[in-house]
């Protein structure tokens, strides 16, 4: 008796790995022709990922394989699939985050990102502290993309990272959040030592809005080093807020024609007879050929 079961068992899982063969071969098939390069075939591209994604979980695993992939191709067509194939997708696509392959590692982080699926944030929450910096930094890109708030402690905590690209990209994260609870870590990291990250703040903050309008407002009239102070200025320009309009005439007012040229800039943007009349006082004085150009530019809109 025994016998016979173990013989049933054997078959049982001969005709399972017969089927998990024909699939992956449907499915490398399928694939060549979706990444295929040659333009006699190009017909055929939308088609075969069609089939893939029609497919549905069943192609998931075998697509999961392809993944250490260097081809650019290749990836954006795995992205795609994974994409509409959507959910059933995520547990497996997660479970690459962990391979021992950096690029099938990176490009987990950048499908899941594109993926937008909400079921995948505690998947990449366990990557958050990865040794690899690039792993780090695409975990919270795509915590920002996929926009669950479970993921903004993670970005903030990005902005104190030692490698420049991870706090970039948490300041990008944060920009796609625009969640009001960060806005003084975003105002501490308009002096990041890395421009990028300091311009991503910055769109950061006008992203958030009204609820940001008050503390640049006060930030602006603190003494900042230039760096920060032209940051506000262009902050508070995004904003268009009323309330930043008297601030920014002010400015204008100052010796530093970069804060002028900047605040000239910032004011343009308001939809505001009181911020049009200010700007137009400032051409009829002005003499710096920085600040001329700015008043012109803005005059020709």
């Amino acid at each position: 008796m025994k016998t016979i079961t173990i013989l049933l068992l054997l078959t049982s899982l001969s005709f399972a790995q017969t089927e998990i063969d024909s699939v992956n071969q449907i499915v490398d098939s399928l694939f060549i022709r979706a990444t295929t390069k040659n333009i006699n075939f190009q017909d055929q591209v939308k088609s075969a990922k069609e089939a893939l994604v029609e497919m549905g979980e069943s192609a998931v695993p075998r697509l999961v394989q392809k993944m250490n992939t260097q081809d650019a191709r290749s990836m954006l067509a795995l992205v795609d699939i994974f994409k509409l194939i959507g959910s059933p997708a995520v547990p497996h696509v997660v479970e690459a985050l962990g391979h021992n392959d950096p690029f099938k590692r990176r490009l987990a982080a950048r499908t899941l990102g594109e993926m937008k699926d909400s079921t995948a944030v505690d998947g990449l929450l366990r990557y958050n502290n990865d040794p690899d910096f690039r792993i780090r930094a695409g975990v919270i890109v795509a915590l920002g993309k996929i926009g669950d708030p479970g993921g903004i402690e993670t970005a903030v905590n990005g902005l104190g990272d030692q490698d420049y690209l991870v706090r970039l990209d948490a300041a990008t994260a944060l920009s796609m959040f625009a969640d009001s609870s960060t806005i003084d870590v975003l105002l501490k990291t308009l002096s990041d030592p890395y421009y990028g990250v300091r311009y991503k703040a910055a769109e950061a903050l006008a992203n958030i809005g009204e609820p940001a309008v008050e503390p640049v407002l006060k930030a602006l009239k603190s003494k900042n080093d230039n760096t920060v102070f032209y940051l506000l200025i262009e902050i508070s320009g995004n904003l268009k807020d009323e309330k930043l309009i008297q601030p920014l005439s002010d400015i204008l007012k100052t010796k530093d024609p970069i804060a002028r040229a900047v605040a000239v800039e910032a004011l343009g943007k308001f939809q505001s007879k009181n911020a049009r009349e200010t700007i137009q006082k400032l051409g009829k004085t002005e003499t710096h050929p920085l600040v001329i150009g700015k008043l012109n530019l803005i005059n020709s809109e």
